[in-house]
């Protein structure tokens, strides 16, 4: 698993394209998605070329694999957001998840704003109240606490944690914006349920260190520091937690 703080995005959209579609079709999908997924040369040109030949849907989500493997985000979001707009316009039950998508790769472009509005639409074609939204919600309240806005961002994080109850993400965002807040009775259970479903993830060790810290455990807040360092010492959940040891020696 990577870090809670790395946003991954999703590799296949059900159905791109799916099995009606002609096995032409579901052939290039497949080479496109793992030539993308690999980061190979030319997977951006070949993607391109695809979409020009009227490859519709899949062919833009491809491009937008073939963007997020060469680490360009916000051509990624483009090329998402064109193939959520295509297929919310086909009815395409696949809208969603790729508006979806659109917007985590906003996030990580730094582009906040941008992605709560793409998120916003997300979320309205959502059909169900279950993970999926549960997971779309977690991602707006990244956007708008990115913005200022943590009152919005609680909100959908109190939403998301009863829709999605086993996404140690959610737990572990709600806690942690209760801790900067200092509401420490609503960050304990939060942090504790993000740990324990995700008790190897170094974002989530760092944060139970620094709640630790602040109910004066430093041995156990030192413990969960070095299990951070150890589970994801270049990550920067690592570098903050052995920085957290260095301020608080034994």
């Amino acid at each position: 698993m990577l870090t809670l703080a790395a946003l991954m995005l999703m590799q296949v959209v059900a159905p791109l394209p799916g099995p009606a579609a002609p096995a032409g079709d579901r052939a290039l999908y497949a080479d496109c998605v793992r030539a993308a997924n690999e980061g190979v040369p030319g997977a951006i040109d070949a993607a391109t070329r695809w979409l020009n030949a009227s490859g519709g849907v899949p062919a833009r989500h491809c491009l937008g694999l073939a963007y997020m493997g060469a680490n360009r985000p916000a051509d990624a979001a483009r090329a998402f957001e064109d193939a959520a707009r295509v297929a919310e316009s086909k009815g395409d039950a696949s809208a969603a998840e790729l508006y979806g998508q659109a917007g985590n790769a906003l996030l990580l472009a730094g582009q906040y704003a941008r992605a709560e509005v793409v998120l916003n639409n997300a979320l309205v074609l959502a059909a169900q109240q279950g993970k999926a939204k549960g997971e779309l919600l977690i991602d707006r309240a990244r956007a708008r606490e990115a913005q200022g806005n943590s009152t919005g961002a609680r909100a959908d994080l109190e939403q998301a944690v009863t829709l999605a109850p086993n996404d140690a993400a959610g737990w572990l965002l709600l806690g942690a914006l209760a801790r900067r807040e200092e509401r420490l009775d609503d960050a304990r259970p939060a942090i504790a349920n993000a740990l324990r479903l995700a008790p190897n993830d170094p974002d989530v060790q760092l944060e139970a260190g620094n709640m630790a810290a602040m109910d004066g455990d430093y041995a156990k807040a030192r413990a969960l520091w070095n299990a951070a360092v150890r589970a994801g010492r270049d990550t920067p959940a690592g570098k903050a937690a052995d920085a957290a040891l260095l301020r608080n020696p034994e």
